[in-house]
């Protein structure tokens, strides 16, 4: 933090005081009547220290919500998840894929037009554990609504009642966006967040 954003306010207050009025019990009072504004000015300085950036959205939840925890926005995604920190991802968009022909995979002597693309038969994709590749239609982009980022929460935060979410009649939670039910959440978020971006919550 900057030196001059950080302010001695007994000095302060003691320099502002005439001389003849510098008594223990005037400076006592005074300084009772300072509490709120010393209250403020922190909060506002705060805030004004924090943007919309991901770094700083993730450090101010992790500081409201998850005080236990050190922060360090130099982790990756996997460490903050084994850290159990409240991390923010991009959104499950579906990206555009293209469907490509035989020939342009292969020259006609059977060699391999682009060598990082793997060509997978059937029976070879049958096999493997990941799910099929998704080809995303004209509708998912006009007729579906995505949010713009991810809030993920590690379940700890929920099992201890920290944060709350609204009941669902799924049961598959790790899979389907949740319904955090605190308000101040939600607040928090909107305060920071940048205009017209959207958000889901998500439990691991």
């Amino acid at each position: 933090m900057n030196k001059y954003t950080v302010l001695k306010w007994e000095k302060l207050l003691l320099w502002l005081i005439p001389p003849i009025l510098r008594k223990k019990t005037h400076l006592d009072w005074l300084n009772v009547l300072l509490i709120p504004l010393q209250t403020l000015y922190g909060e506002i300085l705060y805030k004004m220290q924090h943007t919309g950036q991901v770094i700083y959205l993730e450090k101010v939840l992790n500081e409201t919500y998850n005080p236990t925890k050190n922060y360090n926005p130099n982790l990756s995604t996997e460490q903050k998840r084994l850290q159990e920190l409240i991390y923010i991802d991009e959104s499950v968009k579906p990206t555009l894929q293209h469907v490509y022909l035989h020939k342009e995979y292969y020259e006609p002597d059977g060699t391999l037009l682009v060598p990082q693309l793997k060509v997978f038969t059937h029976t070879e994709y049958k096999n493997r554990k990941n799910k099929p590749i998704y080809l995303a239609h004209r509708e998912d982009y006009t007729k579906k609504a995505y949010a713009n980022f991810r809030v993920f929460i590690p379940k700890n935060l929920l099992a201890n009642g920290t944060i709350i979410i609204q009941s669902s009649k799924d049961e598959s939670q790790h899979t389907k966006a949740i319904k955090v039910a605190n308000i101040d959440f939600h607040n928090l978020l909107n305060f920071y967040k940048l205009a017209s971006k959207s958000y889901e919550s998500y439990s691991y």
